[in-house]
């Protein structure tokens, strides 16, 4: 707040950088309002992948002996502390982990990866293509590139898109229920 004795110093300033100043803080509020819709977005994809752990079923000899299911990132990682909420959930009777990759080559210790899009995708997609891995990612172009599942901001809404090719070549059977719900389905089921 301004108050008198600050006006001879903001109306000393040039009239350009007056200017600069109003709108840098007219747009403050913009940014708060853009950054919170990022929050909720994301909210609402953790929340996906969650459910697609659920409504996914893996080769039961991949969850065999293990006590933890991983929901892994690689790349970076949009989500902030969203995945943390979902760590101690429980996923067909395995306790959920929130794992933050820093190289693909760990990835084969996951069940389901999310897929930063500033990563090579090409290679991780190689990596897992025949693994029992669910891959997602926001990602232009995912499914067609071999990826199972990827979110897409349908008139700000998130909605998701599915290639059951690459859910059946990594060994994965899909629900019924969560194919219903996918803008679209790829391949055969």
């Amino acid at each position: 707040m301004t108050t008198p004795n600050d006006m001879p110093l903001l109306y000393g300033l040039p009239r350009i950088v007056r200017y600069l100043l109003a709108a840098l803080l007219l747009s403050v509020p913009a940014l708060a309002v853009a950054d919170e819709a990022k929050i909720s977005e994301y909210r609402v994809k953790s929340a996906f992948l969650y459910n697609f752990s659920r409504f996914v079923t893996w080769p039961e000899a991949t969850l065999q002996g293990r006590t933890e299911f991983s929901l892994c990132v690689i790349g970076t990682d949009p989500f902030g502390t969203q995945l943390d909420k979902l760590t101690g959930k429980s996923v067909h009777n395995h306790t959920l982990v929130v794992k933050r990759l820093n190289s693909h080559t760990m990835v084969d210790d996951c069940q389901l990866v999310y897929i930063g899009e500033d990563t090579r995708l090409t290679d991780i997609l190689l990596i897992v293509r025949e693994l029992p891995v669910l891959t997602v990612s926001d990602a232009e172009d995912f499914i067609e590139q071999g990826g199972i599942i990827q979110f897409k901001l349908v008139q700000s809404k998130v909605r998701f898109r599915i290639n059951m090719d690459a859910a059946s070549s990594a060994g994965l059977r899909v629900s019924s229920k969560l194919l219903s719900l996918a803008i679209s389905v790829t391949g055969r089921y």
